[in-house]
């Protein structure tokens, strides 16, 4: 199996992640004329969940990987 195939999954959490990190800085944040701070900030858990899932199935499946070998 290729290495690729192998931690796809993985890359793609990792990928999304990043997307996420990428759309809270594009989108920016401002005050509106309350005064009041108004930013994405749902992007930032969701960067960290990504990459916690990407760093979790890297490791599953490099275990996996080293057992089947």
């Amino acid at each position: 199996m290729g290495i690729i195939k192998r931690y796809l999954l993985a890359l793609l959490f990792s990928i999304c992640g990043f997307a996420c990190l990428i759309a809270y800085k594009a989108i920016g944040s401002y005050i509106d004329e309350n005064g009041v701070l108004v930013e994405p900030f749902g992007f930032i858990p969701l960067f960290w969940l990504f990459q916690l899932l990407s760093v979790s199935v890297f490791a599953v499946s490099f275990i996996k990987s080293r057992r089947a070998g």
